[in-house]
């Protein structure tokens, strides 16, 4: 069978993986899950994506696994070692590590908060978003830190922390990242443009262009979401 990646084309978590697949030409389907309801219910009932199952029928989810599955899916082992560190530095794969996972959680939770009007239609208070802006300028920091010693977040070559980092910030550059914003964090901003330039994350952000007014933004709810 054909592996197939299960993914939204509103959600950030999956925007790695497809752009991974595209850039390596990787014989995965990728799959909305809005057209493919019933089939993504009863392969992931967590409703997660991106959801993975491979040619052999093994079943991943979370963004970290599946990242992880698609670069070695390549068998390019330059590419390999060049995206997810030497396999015989476990210092350098464990600071890329950290970077996916903190980025994909922590991170993204919080500009979710900063940046949605609601979720899952229900409204995001002012004091919630306050304390979430609050909570990123501390993280912001650890980002410039990096980026004020390394050309990128873990050395001077893009590895998939930079590109899951740059994912997860894409929320921020097209909802509550203005002009002021980037004026004010332009380590970030500077990196986050080269990132989204690089051959890697082209099929996503080939038409990028950054927001001229903050908006906070609505996401659409899914079929399975609760009416309110």
């Amino acid at each position: 069978m054909t592996a197939i990646l299960y993914t939204h084309n509103e959600f950030i978590r999956t925007i790695v993986a497809e752009c991974l697949i595209n850039y390596f030409k990787l014989d995965v389907k990728i799959v909305e899950i809005t057209k493919d309801v019933d089939n993504f219910l009863t392969e992931f009932p967590l409703r997660t994506v991106p959801s993975m199952i491979m040619a052999n029928g093994q079943k991943f989810h979370e963004q970290v696994a599946v990242n992880n599955i698609l670069v070695h899916e390549s068998h390019n082992k330059a590419e390999i070692a060049k995206l997810l560190g030497p396999t015989n530095d476990y210092v350098l794969q464990s600071d890329i590590l950290l970077i996916c996972s903190f980025s994909t959680s922590d991170l993204l939770g919080q500009l979710a908060t900063y940046g949605l009007k609601d979720m899952k239609g229900v409204p995001v208070s002012a004091e919630r978003a306050q304390n979430a802006e609050k909570a990123l300028e501390v993280m912001y920091r650890l980002f410039e830190e990096r980026l004020s010693k390394h050309k990128f977040l873990v050395s001077d070559e893009i590895t998939l922390a930079d590109l899951t980092a740059a994912a997860s910030f894409f929320f921020g550059f097209i909802t509550m990242f203005g002009p002021e914003w980037r004026a004010k964090h332009p380590l970030i901003t500077e990196w986050f443009h080269a990132i989204t330039k690089c051959e890697y994350m082209q099929y996503r952000f080939k038409d990028f262009k950054f927001i001229d007014t903050p908006t906070r933004i609505s996401g659409t709810p899914l079929p399975w979401d609760p009416k309110h």
